[in-house]
């Protein structure tokens, strides 16, 4: 579906559809110039996120050779199919920090680097072995693409506008907003979004993930914006509102998890995850999907990292699995 949002500049958004998804599409926009087109990410590496994408762009008239490809961070479902791309002639463009993480683990090093730090924190292995059938893995781009790397607060010149690159690290090290200052336009890509909320995670290359995410939220909230297009969902204009809720979401989140590590001592992050408040339309953590239990014990111990970093609480390691107890 393609639905114009601007004029003037002109800005387009394909919704791309993510089968079997919690996410629903991701918003894929185009930004049409006299030479050259913008186009801000691409969904999953899958039939149907190309025929989408692919179907909308040719209703817009868009030459592949002549685009210009935005890819705001590295998770699949915004950079699925760059090959696509790269494979008609267009350029690309992406933070250096997340482009070097897809070279790195292009040898699947950082998914078992990963696996290993779950299984340690309490994951079962049987949940484990189910990962290569994650969205995430099993529909990534080949990460051997050509890109110009771009950094924190450079100015590009793209579909005759006058773009800035501004750097969010937290939902990952790499993740870039856009802003148009002129327009006042924010491209908030997965930094903020509007009727959910981002998947805060601990990753291989980035301690303090939460903090780290917190902080880039601080560093947007007085951007005037009149136009908030975001990676997944419904856009809005009160940015200002969103963040604080967003704040406030982890404020509690950190409060449940410090008091259930309080009543669980020595329980793994996991078993803490297991009884966490999760927007499951009411499943059961048994019946959770096992991407949604991934997810869930990154976040989980995203905000278990946060209350280490302020000496809250403690972690053990006991008989090679780390157990968290108050301090």
């Amino acid at each position: 579906m393609i639905q114009k949002l601007h004029e003037q500049p002109d800005i387009f958004q394909i919704q791309v559809p993510l089968p079997d998804n919690p996410l629903k599409y991701l918003n894929s926009y185009v930004l049409p110039g006299k030479e050259r087109t913008l186009v801000v990410d691409t969904g999953f590496k899958r039939p149907e996120c190309r025929n989408a994408l692919m179907t909308g762009l040719k209703e817009l008239a868009v030459d592949l050779s002549k685009v210009d490809l935005f890819l705001t961070h590295l998770h699949a479902d915004h950079s699925g199919l760059v090959n696509d791309f790269v494979a008609a002639g267009a350029t690309v463009y992406m933070h250096q920090i997340d482009y070097q993480y897809l070279q790195d683990g292009a040898d699947g090093s950082m998914w078992a680097a990963t696996e290993k730090r779950y299984a340690q924190e309490g994951m079962p292995g049987d949940v484990i072995r189910t990962q290569a059938a994650n969205q995430a893995r099993k529909f990534a781009p080949d990460p051997h693409f050509p890109a110009i790397l771009v950094q924190d607060r450079q100015i590009l010149h793209l579909a005759d506008q006058y773009i800035h690159v501004i750097h969010t690290p937290g939902h990952t090290k790499g993740l870039c907003c856009l802003y148009i200052p002129e327009h006042e336009i924010f491209f908030s890509s997965d930094h903020i979004l509007f009727d959910i909320t981002p998947n805060i995670t601990i990753w291989n290359n980035m301690q303090h993930a939460l903090h780290t995410y917190l902080e880039s939220l601080d560093k947007v909230r007085n951007f005037p914006v009149k136009l908030a297009l975001p990676g997944h969902r419904k856009g809005d204009t009160s940015v200002v509102e969103r963040i604080d809720s967003i704040k406030a979401h982890h404020r509690h989140r950190l409060t449940e998890t410090c008091q259930l590590v309080r009543t669980m001592p020595e329980a793994t992050a996991f078993e803490i995850a297991a009884h966490m408040t999760w927007s499951m339309r009411g499943k059961r953590w048994e019946d959770f999907p096992i991407t949604q239990k991934w997810f869930a014990l990154g976040e989980c111990l995203s905000h278990l990292e946060y209350l280490l970093d302020e000496g809250t609480i403690q972690c053990r390691d006991i008989d090679g699995l780390h157990r968290y107890r108050m301090r």
